[in-house]
């Protein structure tokens, strides 16, 4: 490796973030640029160890393990500068570690965090030996984006002095525990999100999340200037969870709902969006039809006449309805036609585009009698929707073998 480079500084590093941008996925130019000089070695380092994936079994070719990075840290701990996400699964081995605490302290401009735990048995964070490590992780004054899976007893309090945050994940089944138990000097003011994610199974921590307070009686987290919110409803307990997160949200711009159980659980969509009607743009909707009886768009149709009959600056509706039924008992009539002429009634000042597409999950590959018959709908329910001159309507069917 030669010593140094003949190039202004400025240009190595431009010339190193081009290739970094339009590299492969193992940046391999990068990691041969890297050994060019040593000039060269920290401008490639930025991107080669920018993201950190430890111990993810759900991959193609394995990733780096945590034993793996505590030997790289131990030799070269100035690369722990260079790490900005760190997506872990947590292996029973590093509850017994003697070095990881060290290793994962060292880093110290971390922005995005996923912890997780891939077992039988869910991990506790209230009680892990690792839980002094992952705090320092947490409350990293850099750390902006947090993602939480399959964890027992998150401590809300934890994150209190998580000001930065901007985007908080509750991955599945995770739950949460609302004790306080942050002592040191409070944060000005609570973490105001932009974004939020609240996945399957999760009813149960939304509501301990919307009304966890600090010490000083205000709200942990700020909701009033979220913008972009994904929820997935299930039971009854995710409508009311879903509810009392809605209401504390008055500037949301894009929406995303994943309904699992349309028949069990529909909420009254118009009056749970009502709070952001003048902000919100973009509704995109997951609907699970499972059974022969479902009506393949639930209540929908009304749903959105009601938000009709508001004044609203909605754009974009995005609607994927996921039919795993038997082909010969899935409704092809007008349960659809009923979208056609709400979508195209006056009440609609801004919307420029829909978007309807049925999954079909089948069993042999050459069952397509229902796609064929389905795909015929845009003629025979769609009309208004399909000549529109001013919304563009865009319909697709495809068929996946389940």
């Amino acid at each position: 490796m030669a010593p140094t480079s003949t190039l202004p500084f400025e240009i190595e590093e431009t010339i190193v973030d081009i290739l970094a941008a339009e590299d492969d996925e193992d940046l391999s130019s990068v990691k041969a640029c890297s050994l060019v000089c040593r000039e060269f070695l920290p401008l490639c380092r930025k991107h080669i160890f920018a993201s950190v994936v430890l111990n993810d079994r759900n991959v193609v070719s394995p990733s780096p393990t945590t034993r793996m990075l505590e030997r790289l840290l131990s030799k070269t701990p100035e690369i722990a500068y260079y790490i900005r996400k760190l997506d872990y699964n947590i292996v029973l081995q590093d509850f017994t570690s003697p070095s990881i605490q060290g290793c994962l302290k060292r880093i110290s401009r971390l922005q995005f965090l996923r912890v997780w735990h891939y077992s039988r048995r869910k991990l506790n964070w209230s009680t892990n030996r690792l839980r002094p490590a992952l705090l320092h992780l947490l409350h990293l004054p850099t750390l902006t984006h947090l993602e939480v899976f399959a964890i027992d007893n998150f401590i809300l309090s934890d994150l209190t002095p998580c000001v930065n945050l901007k985007m908080l994940d509750i991955g599945q089944s995770t739950t949460v525990a609302a004790e306080n138990t942050f002592s040191a000097t409070l944060p000005d003011h609570s973490i105001r999100l932009n974004e939020f994610v609240a996945r399957i199974r999760t009813a149960m921590a939304i509501m301990k999340i919307c009304k966890a307070q600090r010490p000083d009686r205000q709200p942990l987290i700020d909701f009033s200037s979220l913008t972009n919110i994904t929820i997935t409803l299930e039971k009854h307990d995710d409508i009311e969870a879903s509810q009392e997160l809605f209401k504390r949200c008055g500037q949301l711009t894009d929406v995303y709902i994943s309904f699992w159980n349309p028949t069990l659980v529909w909420p009254g969509l118009a009056d749970m969006l009502r709070p952001s009607m003048q902000t919100l743009k973009h509704i995109d909707m997951v609907i699970h039809v499972n059974d022969a009886d479902d009506d393949p768009l639930a209540s929908l149709p009304s749903e959105l006449e009601d938000m009709c009959n508001n004044k609203n600056i909605i754009e974009n509706i995005s609607i994927l309805v996921n039919v795993t039924t038997d082909p010969n008992d899935c409704k092809r009539g007008d349960e659809w036609g009923r979208l056609d002429t709400v979508l195209t009634r006056s009440g609609w000042p801004a919307l420029k585009q829909i978007s309807l597409a049925i999954e079909i999950g089948c069993c042999y590959s050459d069952d397509v009698e229902l796609e064929v018959a389905l795909q015929k709908l845009p003629e025979t329910q769609f009309p208004r929707l399909s000549s529109s001159k001013s919304v563009s309507f865009e319909f697709k069917v495809t068929s996946i073998l389940v």
